[in-house]
């Protein structure tokens, strides 16, 4: 019996799927220029010829990946932008963040390509001739920072969050996470995820015991 096409574009769709995992795990572990469409293709069990009909070049696979990271930062500094005022409404930067911080322990606790996807997205910085797509990653990284500074302002004025300067803190929370993917990678099974109020604990203000 032929294929339908539902079938054959959830077929397309899986092994575009399995060639972006290939990319992301060769690329973070061997690096883009050591990486070629042959290794891609091994790694992801299946043709160089298959893969050519999704990616001409291994840059343009790189080039994809690259933008679901823009594209997941761009959904994170649009939900960090849209906590309600202050007596507004329900939300609270507390909680915007802290939800934040759940989800994101969660899913590296749950899927090492998560880990992995992320390290590679921050070892772009340091290559010595990155891609043009790097930019749009480091303009939206910038916009994240800020974006995380102005809750984190928001939280201490709702009384949530300790003083200090709103940048020096968003520092020390990127840092503290970013740490949780290294730790998750070099442990893997060992790895003991904190939880999400415990990972926020430098940030929030002790209450009254009053």
């Amino acid at each position: 019996m032929p294929r339908s096409q539902e079938q054959f574009e959830a077929m397309r769709v899986a092994t575009r799927a399995r060639v972006q995992d290939a990319g992301t795990r060769l690329f973070a572990r061997k690096g883009f220029a050591a990486t070629s469409i042959r290794d891609i293709a091994r790694e992801a069990g299946t043709s160089t010829g298959l893969i050519y009909r999704h990616y001409a070049t291994k840059e343009d696979l790189f080039a994809d990946l690259v933008g679901y990271a823009v594209a997941g930062l761009d959904a994170v500094i649009e939900r960090f932008a849209t906590v309600a005022p202050t007596g507004g409404g329900p939300s609270t930067a507390a909680g915007v963040l802290g939800d934040f911080t759940a989800e994101f322990v969660h899913d590296i606790e749950r899927d090492e390509g998560f880990s992995e996807f992320f390290l590679l997205m921050n070892q772009l910085y340091s290559m010595d001739d990155p891609p043009v797509e790097v930019e749009r990653l480091a303009d939206r990284h910038r916009r994240l920072l800020r974006a995380t500074s102005a809750l984190i302002e928001r939280g201490q004025a709702e009384g949530a969050f300790r003083a200090g300067d709103p940048a020096q803190l968003t520092t020390c929370y990127y840092a503290a996470i970013g740490g949780l993917v290294s730790m998750r990678l070099a442990l893997r099974r060992d790895f003991v995820a904190p939880s999400a109020p415990l990972l926020m604990g430098f940030l929030t203000k002790e209450r009254s015991r009053d």
